[in-house]
């Protein structure tokens, strides 16, 4: 707590808004943008591989979390809560820090992937940033965000390990474990958002087994298909929300199936309906697309 208070002594409402901005970027939402934006406009293999380990890295957040259950800051003492608007950032119990091990994940394989130095500086700064705030806002503990740090790194890691494997199961190998195993895990190992990341890493893992988009033109043709990707994704997820009743979107198969189709929407669907409007190319059905995992 002493951390906790000794940087909330620098406290304004200008630095509160710019660390609430701060951790906001770390968000669920914005991952989903970036994550859209690495798979249909940046490099369709790496946006891959990204999207699978980074919500594989979510959902065992979410299992630490669960088996630790540590409260939060704001929980043993409230006036360390900057605002309802930071409480809002931080559901759950608080170890291990989500936002740090998140940005470790993401902005760790893009540096790896694009190897420019100005890339490393502006990824670590965004790590960096993102940890504090969540200190500053006071819904982590200082051991809550190194733990978040710590087991990001080691999930990097591992995900360079496994890619030197080289392990190429096949198409119908891919479709059948990327389908099975994620929802298994959710059946058998449910935490409070496994439909959410399982179903959504299993998307990653099946729609480009199915349909091979490739991430090339100019810049505007690739924002093109990211916008078209995230309207899509917005519509889909909409219209589920408005349409599904709300004991099956929060049950255990509703909930999945929906956010499965989310998912499929950015990694199927939008890829078609970029090589429809001559965005894109690429074979269906690529029988080789396995590898990229």
């Amino acid at each position: 707590m002493d951390t906790i208070l000794a940087l909330q002594r620098f406290a304004s409402p200008g630095l509160d808004r710019f660390m609430l901005l701060v951790t906001d970027l770390g968000s669920q939402e914005a991952y989903t943008v970036l994550l859209v934006l690495g798979y249909l406009a940046v490099d369709a293999a790496f946006g891959r591989r990204l999207g699978v380990v980074f919500l594989a890295g979510a959902y065992l957040n979410d299992l630490v979390k669960v088996l630790v259950a540590e409260p939060r800051p704001f929980v043993v003492d409230r006036s360390v809560a900057r605002s309802a608007a930071a409480i809002a950032t931080a559901p759950g119990s608080s170890f291990p820090s989500g936002h740090a091990q998140s940005a470790v994940i993401f902005w760790g394989l893009a540096a790896l992937q694009f190897r420019r130095l100005w890339f490393w500086v502006v990824a670590a700064v965004l790590v960096v940033l993102i940890a504090l705030s969540r200190v500053y806002l006071g819904v982590h503990f200082p051991r809550d965000v190194w733990g978040g740090l710590a087991f990001g790194l080691v999930i990097v890691l591992v995900s360079l390990l496994l890619r030197r494997l080289a392990f190429n199961p096949g198409l119908v190998a891919t479709l059948a474990l990327g389908l099975v195993v994620p929802f298994a895990l959710h059946l058998l190992v449910p935490t409070s958002n496994s439909n959410v990341y399982l179903s959504v890493a299993s998307a990653f893992i099946v729609g480009p087994a199915i349909v091979t988009h490739r991430a090339r033109g100019s810049v505007i043709v690739r924002l093109l298909m990211s916008l078209v990707g995230l309207l899509l994704v917005a519509v889909v997820m909409t219209a589920s929300s408005a349409l599904m009743p709300e004991e099956l979107k929060r049950g255990a198969l509703g909930g999945y199936v929906r956010y499965f189709v989310i998912g499929l929407t950015g990694t199927l669907l939008a890829p078609l309906v970029c090589r429809a409007l001559r965005l894109s190319g690429g074979p269906v059905a690529a029988a080789s697309a396995s590898k990229n995992l």
